[in-house]
């Protein structure tokens, strides 16, 4: 046996040894690894013929995972100076090979849907409306689509569910309490599905909101393998509170924390957790870092609900709750009533340069999906970017009116295409019209516009010898982690209404890497003001101030 040393000071080190077991005694030749609280790789080492294994380790929270063939398993540590921690590992068994997860995410708005499956049937757990991404995979393998599991009525995206089940004769399983205009399996607590060989227990989570479920996932006679936890257990944070109103904020929060916990006193600590939020979406109660995959033994590791009271996890929940989106507050009602079927939807109608002249000319919303980079040296006056290859739903669903005529610019039919689809998937279902080309053949009696691109090395060689506006259009939390000393903060939700309130100036305009910064320099170059959009990211912004 050798052991890893991460840090090779002895007065800042300590040791964690222990032994990795398996059902018929000590494992040996196993591979245990050192992971941070993060989820990131520190070291590894093979245990001895008596399945031993030491670290030398700064004091601090630490994870440790045990690899072998013959299963996986992972406890956290808490290493203490001057004292020896003790571990042991059990082997458990992997997922079956006729258990597999399959999962489908949308990164412009950060979440995942999934399908379990045994190999033959499957369950599709919270589906998006943009179904082709399910039935390919279903088709491609050779599945049969048994249920639709949903785990609460969705607030940041219109769902795929009731479609889905429809359209693959599933059952559809969404929970009890909240009304619905459709027919559908309503489940509760402690509840039982079967799926093939898939055995789903059901499991209350209230708290993301008051109806939330959980689905455990076993083979059959089997333990539970993996949980589906929605928008309750997220990866190192939990689900935020607030999207059923703020009255009902504190006492979700105060479920939430105890929905968690019960879900580790109930589920084993090798539980392959599944949420669907927590990946950018602003469902997450807290910003954590990038995290793939995790179980209920590494968040009892590193998520704080399980190492703070009840009274400060709540506190901290609600202080740390910033804006969501606008359009939030539509999608659960659209849910519970049940989206119309996309095949029922038309088509955007292609319009003319005298009918876009019109559009803009009426105030109406006519964003151009290219990128920022193409927009910025030439587009048409009163449009207003949105770089598709951002979030788009997410920003143009925030500031733009749920019931507004939207007309939509790209560079060619896909990207409309593409555009369309992200606009469907938060209730955006009629567009007003559509263009697809460049400003060249959109422009009618009008003047193409332009404006400047640029970066902070720039911006910092232009400050002192001319007057400038610096516009950060950030959030209120990134603006206190640090920002350009005399800028001007109004977050990017804001600024509709804020606009007005600016001062003729030329205005430098950023974010954290342009993208809110395109949107927000086109608002302002809309209405007459001069603008330089800055397509730079603000780890390159000196110097910066920081606010508490």
């Amino acid at each position: 046996m050798t052991a890893t040393p991460v840090d090779p000071k002895p007065t800042t080190r300590t040791v964690v040894t222990g032994r990795v077991q398996a059902a018929d005694g000590p494992a040996a030749g196993v591979w245990v690894r050192l992971l941070d609280p993060a989820g990131e790789f520190v070291g590894e080492i093979v245990t001895s013929a008596i399945g031993e294994f030491r670290f030398y380790v700064p004091p601090g929270h630490w994870v440790l995972r045990a690899l072998s063939p013959r299963g996986v398993t992972e406890v956290p540590v808490a290493a203490e100076p001057g004292r020896a921690t003790q571990a042991e590992l059990r082997l458990s068994e992997r997922l079956p090979d006729s258990l597999e997860i399959i999962q489908i995410s949308t990164l412009s708005l950060g979440n995942r849907s999934y399908l379990i499956t045994d190999g033959s049937v499957a369950v599709a757990v919270d589906p998006q409306r943009d179904l082709e991404r399910v039935t390919s995979v279903l088709e491609d393998r050779g599945l049969r689509l048994d249920t639709v599991v949903e785990t609460h009525l969705h607030n940041d995206y219109v769902t795929g569910g009731l479609e889905l089940a429809r359209r693959c004769q599933a059952a559809y399983a969404v929970p009890a309490g909240p009304p619905l205009g459709f027919d559908a399996v309503r489940v509760g607590d402690g509840d039982r599905l079967r799926a093939g060989k898939l055995r789903i227990q059901v499991i209350a989570t209230p708290g993301h909101t008051d109806h939330h479920l959980a689905y455990a996932f076993a083979p059959a006679d089997g333990a539970p393998r993996l949980v589906c936890t929605g928008g309750s257990l997220l990866y190192g944070t939990t689900g935020r509170t607030d999207l059923m109103g703020a009255d009902l904020a504190e006492p979700l929060a105060h479920q939430q924390y105890r929905s968690v916990r019960h879900l580790a006193e109930v589920l084993p600590d090798d539980t392959v957790i599944l949420p669907t939020h927590g990946f950018g979406s602003f469902c997450a109660a807290t910003t954590v870092g990038a995290v793939q995959r995790s179980t209920i033994g590494r968040e009892r590791a590193v998520n704080s609900v399980f190492s703070q009271t009840e009274d400060a996890f709540v506190t901290g929940t609600l202080t740390g709750l910033g804006p969501f989106p606008a359009y939030y507050r539509r999608m659960a009602p659209i849910n519970a009533a049940g989206p119309p079927p996309r095949a029922s939807l038309p088509g955007p109608r292609l319009a003319d340069p005298a009918e876009l002249a019109d559009r803009i000319t009426a105030g109406e919303w006519v964003v151009d999906v290219r990128p920022r980079a193409d927009y910025a040296p030439l587009h048409l006056p009163g449009t207003v970017n949105f770089d598709a290859s951002g979030s788009l739903a997410t920003y143009l669903g925030w500031l733009v009116p749920f019931d507004a005529p939207v007309t939509l610019l790209a560079a060619d039919h896909n990207g409309l295409q593409a555009a369309r689809i992200e606009l469907l998937r938060i209730g955006f279902d009629h567009l007003a019209a559509a263009a697809v080309g460049n400003p060249l053949q959109w422009v009618g009696p009008q003047e193409l516009a332009s404006y400047p691109r640029s970066d902070f090395a720039t911006l910092a060689t232009v400050r002192p010898g001319r007057q400038v506006e610096v516009l950060d259009v950030r959030s209120d939390r990134e603006w206190r982690s640090g920002h350009l000393p005399g800028a001007r903060h109004i977050p990017l939700p804001e600024l509709p209404n804020a606009i007005v309130s600016l001062p003729e100036a030329e205005h430098w305009v950023h974010c954290r890497s342009g993208f809110r910064a395109a949107i927000a320099a086109s608002l302002l170059a809309a209405v007459g003001h001069q603008v330089v959009l800055i397509d730079d990211t603000v780890e390159h912004a000196r110097p910066v101030v920081q606010e508490g």
